[in-house]
């Protein structure tokens, strides 16, 4: 039976790992250690390996993507999920999962600098690793008895949290404030729709827990992070961040091109360029042919009947047509939203985007009972607030926050 080495870097800016190899059924066959990066890569001797980084240090999405190819797909997800981010799609790297029936990929956003900085210190300790994951994709993967139920699985290791939702998304999060994320994560589900949870613990004392309504909890006592971990990459899928740029074939290619330096090789290598060159030009082609057909097919469902000239600036003034007659409503609420907001001056709002009558704010704020003042402002205007995720960063807490 195949062997691989699985390591845990909680933290990607210090070098302190823990790994275990495992079988590929999940089975730990060996003892967990603890070092220094360079320390695991002595361990792997030729196996294969598999590095876990952080949950919240890897944002998970899904996107919508009619037709075409996971190769096509992957350039198009960056535009169609930018008005979820933060930050510059050009500054980040998307990794897809497996496209399913109705066109939706599972994605996986993580900073360029970040993979970069990971990079440069599996380079530096000798380490090539098989495969990169979050730490949310390698908990084992819930599948309720009950069809009409989506599966959750949760892990509570001390102060933080970890929680795999269903198919391939999930988060990082603080344990005193899991259960006001799985409050917004519950919202989000349909009406009809339930959820069954498993929670994982590694200590006896969890810390106190409101399961949100209608979530079935079943708890477990895990004793290493790592046997959990080797347990649920055996057997849930998940997303590998070596994808594009980052795949093992481009960094091969990366270190031995340049070491071609014979009159023989060098006219070699040039007509390999060439070659390439066309190749890549008929690939980009038929990429731009894909994207031309989703954009005509996605127009047709917006705009029926309509000739398409000028797709961005037709769909432009169809939706400022549409919602002229809602302005006074968008206004109200948009002023609600200041004044809750103007109460507390420690809250610092870094980006608002809105769709379909609801605002989702990327905010700063001082501490979680802040949080909590600023939904009952919000609530006494008739608004709700839901807290999508929350982490601790230097700047204070940073939250993703949706206002309907």
């Amino acid at each position: 039976m195949a062997r691989q080495v699985i390591i845990h870097m909680p933290d990607i800016h210090q070098d302190s790992v823990r790994w275990v190899t495992a079988e590929d059924n999940g089975t730990l066959s060996g003892e967990i250690s603890s070092g220094t990066l360079a320390e695991a890569a002595a361990d792997v001797e030729g196996k294969r390996s598999i590095l876990i980084l952080p949950g919240n240090d890897v944002l998970l999405s899904e996107a919508r993507v009619p037709g075409g190819s996971a190769r096509a797909a992957t350039q198009a997800v960056r535009y169609e999920l930018e008005e979820q981010l933060a930050d510059d799609v050009d500054a980040l790297h998307f990794a897809l999962g497996p496209k399913n029936k109705d066109d939706v990929f599972p994605v996986a956003v993580v900073d360029c600098d970040t993979m970069d900085e990971i990079q440069a210190s599996c380079l530096q300790a000798g380490l090539r690793p098989t495969k990169i994951v979050p730490e949310t994709l390698a908990i084992p993967k819930n599948d309720p008895a009950d069809p009409g139920s989506v599966g959750w699985s949760m892990l509570v290791d001390g102060p933080k949290t970890v929680v795999r939702l269903n198919g391939h998304k999930g988060f990082a999060i603080d344990t005193d404030m899991a259960g006001m994320a799985l409050n917004g994560a519950k919202n989000d589900l349909p009406e009809d729709v339930d959820a069954a949870m498993v929670m994982y613990r590694t200590s006896e004392q969890a810390a106190a827990f409101d399961a949100p309504a209608n979530v079935d909890v079943e708890t477990r006592r895990v004793g290493d992070v790592l046997g959990l971990y080797a347990s649920g990459l055996a057997g849930s899928p998940t997303i590998n961040l070596l994808q594009g740029v980052y795949s093992p074939k481009t960094q091969m290619d990366k270190a031995w091109k340049p070491w071609r330096w014979t009159a023989a090789l060098a006219v070699a290598l040039i007509a390999i360029l060439f070659g390439s060159q066309w190749f890549d030009y008929r690939a980009l082609k038929q990429q731009e042919a894909a994207l031309d057909t989703a954009i005509a097919e996605a127009f047709q469902q917006a705009l029926p009947g309509k000739r398409m000239v000028r797709p961005m600036a037709q769909i432009r003034a169809a939706l400022n047509e549409g919602s002229s007659g809602n302005t006074a409503g968008f206004t109200t609420s948009l002023y609600a939203i200041a004044e809750s907001f103007a109460t507390k001056p420690d809250t610092v709002i870094r980006s608002i985007a809105v769709r379909d009558g609801r605002f989702d704010l990327d905010v700063t704020t001082d501490a979680l009972p802040t949080l909590d003042a600023l939904k009952a402002e919000l609530a006494k205007r008739d608004l709700t607030l839901t807290v999508q995720s929350a982490n601790r960063d230097n700047e204070g807490l940073r939250s993703r926050l949706r206002i309907e």
